[in-house]
């Protein structure tokens, strides 16, 4: 055993050896001491093994915040997905009830047994298509004109009973009527009262999905009042159809670059404008003569069958 004075000397360094700050002669003074003192030996022990007792308290005490904070930021992570998907929520909620509202309204105005659509297009060439339709307690006429310098040309005139299978198209010019029977008619007939961006307006499915792909914003631009524009996602926003918000129907139809020209016999672009259809709705104004066909004894006439 060493003297007492040299342990209290080497005992007092026994910390600092422990941790690995002493300078070499001091580390090699504990190290010569320790090698032949039992009871310096046991004091290092329990230095060491209450560094190591304290050393995995402190590394228990960081896994614990680590976790903590670990924790926290999965919560945070959470919430804030939470909130981005309350906030989609809220904007799907908001569009799929305005979307649904502009249907139930379509439906309604729709509902009418007598109604006049006005649809306009400019078609280029100095050239505007305009058709009119009437629609009166199931029977429908339709009338597509050309208007220009030179004057209106009547193209077609078109007559179908929405409970029939039979069409009657009469070309003017030629003094001729196509009389039509068949499967395709009667398609043609129960679809008289589509509007033009969906079908199935009674459809929750068809709602639901309207609403996934359509943008709705407002506006009351060349109109007078407000009406509501649907814009399709999926094309870029490069078709919007403009809604009124009273009767739910279209007012006009838009698709951004949609009408191109070429030079005559070229592939090469002339112009490229937009493609823009008008609509116009009135209601209780049509007469039973709009919608009667008339006597085709003047005209030649043609039988036809759809499949």
């Amino acid at each position: 055993m060493k003297n007492k004075k040299e342990c209290e000397i080497v005992q007092d360094l026994l910390v600092n050896y422990a941790d690995d700050i002493l300078n070499s002669e001091s580390k090699k003074l504990v190290e010569e001491h320790i090698k032949d003192c039992e009871n310096c030996q046991l004091e290092l022990k329990h230095i060491q093994d209450d560094s190591k007792e304290k050393e995995n308290k402190e590394q228990i005490e960081l896994d614990y915040l680590k976790k903590i904070r670990i924790k926290s930021k999965i919560k945070s992570i959470l919430l804030a997905i939470g909130i981005i998907a309350l906030i989609a929520f809220i904007i799907f909620l908001n569009n799929f009830l305005k979307i649904n509202s502009i249907m139930n309204k379509a439906d309604k105005s729709l509902q009418s047994n007598n109604f006049y659509k006005e649809t306009t297009q400019m078609l280029g060439n100095n050239e505007t298509s305009v058709t009119k339709e009437y629609y009166k307690d199931g029977k429908y006429k339709s009338i597509w004109m050309i208007y220009s310098d030179n004057g209106v040309e009547t193209k077609m005139i078109e007559y179908a009973n929405s409970n029939s299978d039979e069409r009657t198209y009469i070309y003017e010019t030629e003094k001729k009527a196509v009389i039509e029977k068949g499967d395709i008619s009667e398609m043609q007939n129960s679809n008289i009262k589509n509007v033009p961006f969906v079908t199935s307006r009674n459809s929750l499915f068809a709602k639901i999905g309207t609403t996934f792909v359509y943008s709705i914003d407002t506006d009351t631009f060349d109109y007078g009042k407000e009406y509501y524009i649907l814009k399709n996602r999926s094309e870029n926003n490069i078709w919007e159809i403009w809604i009124d918000k009273e009767t739910g129907l279209p007012i006009r139809e838009i698709n951004r670059g949609g009408a191109k020209s070429f030079f005559i016999g070229t592939d090469v672009v002339k112009e490229v404008r937009d493609s823009v259809q008008s609509y116009k709705y009135e209601f209780d104004t049509v007469t039973d003569e709009d919608v009667e066909v008339p006597d085709l004894a003047n005209y030649t006439v043609e039988n036809k069958f759809s499949i």
